[in-house]
């Protein structure tokens, strides 16, 4: 190969490396707007639940830096340090359904004592249809308010029943 023959192929080599570079960095900004504006807690895990990114709305949450996330197993995380009930479902839910889409409710004490209902997501990530899991993805989901409603309603139906029962 001649001097000019390598040149060519080192610039050529130089700016697929820039390209590449620019899609990278469009790529991370795309994944940081939609992952951190989202308005439910998330985080992403390795498919062992190890947190690799845990999203702001969860960190609001419970007013906790990130630092005390990475590197640790989901159910040994800040979220279910009051929780050791809730931390051993997310452990078994992760260790025996590896790789599986999990959902379900739960009450959870908030770190302010309040009890509140949420419902909790972990769903696979993986490259291609049928492909194995590269990532879990939680979501989690505060349905106090939807229960509370429910509970109102379902009170107000039992009140009036006794009502009804004596009017007949």
């Amino acid at each position: 190969m001649t001097d000019a023959n390598l040149a060519r192929e080192v610039a050529a080599l130089r700016q697929q490396l820039a390209q590449r570079s620019r899609s990278l960095e469009e790529a991370e900004a795309r994944y940081h707007a939609v992952f951190n504006s989202a308005l439910n807690p998330m985080s992403i895990c390795t498919t062992d639940g190890i947190i690799l990114d845990v999203n702001k709305a969860a960190l609001r949450a419970i007013d906790a830096s990130i630092e005390a996330f990475i590197g640790k197993h989901l159910w040994e995380s800040p979220w279910f340090a009051q929780n050791p009930q809730e931390a051993a479902k997310v452990e078994t839910a992760i260790t025996r359904h590896r790789g599986q889409y999990i959902e379900y409710d739960s009450d959870v004490l908030s770190p302010n004592g309040e009890r509140r209902t949420f419902q909790f997501v972990l769903r696979p990530y993986r490259s291609y249809v049928g492909g194995d899991a590269r990532f879990l993805v939680l979501e989690v989901h505060d349905n106090t308010a939807i229960r509370t409603k429910a509970q109102i309603q379902e009170a107000k139906i039992v009140a009036v029943r006794p009502v009804k029962a004596t009017l007949a």
